[in-house]
C-alpha cells in the first residue's frame, strides 16, 4: 500500500508540473523572451510578471507558481477527494450551508436519480417539479467551468447544445454526457444582477486553518462578474472579470480584466453595461463569512478552500470547494505573505521553503 501511494503521489505531481508548463506554453500574452526569463527566476509565470511586477512589492512577498501549482495540492491530502468530487461535497456540505441539491447523475449516458423516489424519471423534475425553468448540467468532478451547460425549459422541451430536446428525447441529451450532475439553477441576487445578468457572477473565498489556534481564517475573497465573452459563466479565463472584497466590510473594489499586452487595467465599473461594481456592500457579508468559516472548522481534515459563492437575496449558496484555488487572482490586489497567518500556514505545510520577509513593504499606488 504504502508503494502504491507513493506511486499515485508521484504521479499527481508530474501531473501538476504538465498543468503549469502547460499554461506557460497556452498563455495569450505580449510577453518578450527577456520578460519570460524575469519570470523564471522568480518561478512565476509569464502571467504573473505582468500581474505582481506593477505594484512595487517585494517579489517574495507573492506565493510563486511553482509552490502553488506543485505544492499547495497536497496540502489537504486525502482529503481533497470530498472537494474534487461534487456529489460528495454536496452531501458533506450541504447540512452546514445550503447548496444546489443534485437532482440527477448520468454517468456514461444513463440517467441515475438523486434526492428520492420523484427524481428516478428525469421528466419529473424537470417539466413537473417547482424547481424552475433553468437547470445546470456540469462535470462531477473537476473546476474552472469545465463542461457545463445551462438547460432551459420552455414550452414542454429542454434548450439545450444548440437544439431542443422533448421529455421523450432526453436519453440523447444524456448521450452526450459521461459523468455529469443535474442541479436547479440558483436565481442571484439584485445587486449582481444589476452589474452583469446574463451571467452567475459568483464569490472566491479562501480559507485556511491556522496551524497554531486550529481555526479557519479568511485569507483571501474576490467577487467575479461575467461578460458576454464568458456568459453564462464568470470564468475568468473565458474573459470574466474580477474584484477584490474587502473582507471585513464585503465592500468591492475596481475590477480588473487579465493581463496580455502587459499592462493593468482597473475600473469602477462593469465594462459591458457601465454598472457601478467599486464601493458596492456585498449582502449577507456577516452570515456568510460567518457560515463559511464555521463549516470549514468542521472539517479538521482540511487544510484550505477555495470556497465558490453565489450570493442571492436571501443569504447565500454554497456552489462548490477547490482543493487548491489559483492565486492570481487574489494576488493582483494584495500579495498573500503579507499576512503572517498566511505565511505560517504556507510554513507549516511545507508550501514554503524560503525565507519571506517583513509583509509590510509599500506598493506603488495604482
Amino acid at each position: 500500500m504504502g508503494a502504491l501511494r507513493t506511486l499515485r503521489r508521484l504521479s499527481r505531481w508530474r501531473g501538476c508540473v504538465a498543468d503549469l508548463v502547460r499554461d506557460e506554453i497556452r498563455y495569450p500574452g505580449r510577453v518578450s523572451f527577456g520578460q519570460r526569463l524575469r519570470a523564471w527566476r522568480r518561478l512565476w509565470l509569464s502571467e504573473s510578471l505582468l500581474e505582481y511586477e506593477p505594484s512595487g512589492r517585494d517579489p517574495r512577498l507573492y506565493l510563486n507558481d511553482w509552490e502553488r501549482y506543485v505544492r499547495t495540492p497536497f496540502v489537504n491530502g486525502d482529503a481533497a477527494r470530498m472537494l474534487d468530487d461534487k456529489l460528495l461535497f454536496h452531501q458533506v456540505c450541504s447540512p452546514h450551508l445550503r447548496t444546489p441539491e443534485p437532482l440527477g447523475w448520468i454517468w456514461r449516458g444513463r440517467w441515475h436519480g438523486l434526492g428520492g423516489p420523484e427524481n428516478d424519471d428525469p421528466r419529473g423534475p424537470l417539466f413537473g417539479g417547482d424547481r424552475g425553468d433553468r437547470f445546470l448540467l456540469r462535470l462531477r468532478t473537476g473546476a474552472g467551468g469545465r463542461a457545463i451547460a445551462l438547460l432551459r425549459v420552455a414550452d414542454g422541451a429542454v434548450e439545450a447544445h444548440g437544439r431542443r430536446f422533448g421529455p421523450d428525447e432526453l436519453d440523447e441529451l444524456w448521450a452526450r454526457c459521461s459523468d455529469h450532475l443535474l442541479t436547479p439553477f440558483v436565481e442571484q441576487g439584485a445587486y449582481a444582477r444589476a452589474i452583469f445578468p446574463d451571467a452567475a457572477n459568483t464569490l472566491r473565498v479562501l480559507s485556511l486553518r491556522d496551524p497554531e489556534t486550529g481555526r479557519a481564517f479568511l485569507a483571501a475573497a474576490i467577487h467575479r462578474f461575467g461578460t458576454s465573452a464568458s456568459a453564462p459563466l464568470d470564468n475568468v479565463g473565458r474573459g470574466g472579470i474580477w474584484c477584490e472584497v474587502d473582507r471585513e466590510t464585503g465592500e468591492l473594489g475596481p475590477a480588473v480584466t487579465r493581463v496580455l499586452d502587459g499592462r493593468l487595467r482597473f475600473r469602477d465599473d462593469h465594462p459591458e453595461t457601465g454598472a457601478s461594481i467599486r464601493g458596492v456592500l456585498l449582502p449577507h457579508w456577516e452570515q456568510t463569512t460567518r457560515s463559511l468559516l464555521r463549516l470549514h472548522d468542521a472539517l479538521p481534515m482540511v487544510h484550505q478552500v477555495g470556497w465558490d459563492l453565489l450570493l442571492a437575496d436571501d443569504g447565500p449558496w454554497l456552489i462548490e470547494g477547490n482543493n487548491y484555488s489559483g492565486v492570481d487572482i487574489f494576488q493582483m490586489f494584495r500579495p498573500l505573505l503579507t499576512d503572517p497567518r498566511v505565511v505560517r500556514f504556507y510554513l507549516r505545510h511545507g508550501v514554503l521553503r524560503r525565507r519571506v520577509p517583513d509583509g509590510a513593504a509599500t506598493a506603488r499606488s495604482r
